[in-house]
């Protein structure tokens, strides 16, 4: 995966926040707690991806921060989500 085929947009947006959470909730933490943390990155990554349209300046850098975030989770949070929620491929 390289930065010019990476798409920032509310999708890919959604997809990280799941993946964020996903990798805070392997480390343990549940309940209330796991859902102010949700709350707290969704909003914090909604604010990035805004400052980004408000000031087009600063849009490389939001996806470079963004493709980091992406690239992080993908070995974590997201592989975590996927294998989690999709059913296991049964042997014949």
């Amino acid at each position: 995966m390289d930065l010019t085929d990476f798409v920032l947009n509310p999708a890919t947006l959604m997809i990280l926040i799941f993946g964020t959470v996903e990798f805070v909730k392997s480390l343990g933490l549940d309940g209330n707690k796991l859902r102010f943390v949700s709350m707290g990155v969704g909003i914090l990554l909604a604010i990035i991806f805004q400052t980004g349209q408000l000031f087009p300046v600063a849009n490389p850098y939001i996806q470079i921060i963004f493709f980091g975030v992406a690239a992080g989770l993908s070995a974590s949070g997201v592989y975590s989500f996927i294998n989690n929620r999709l059913p296991s491929k049964k042997e014949e």
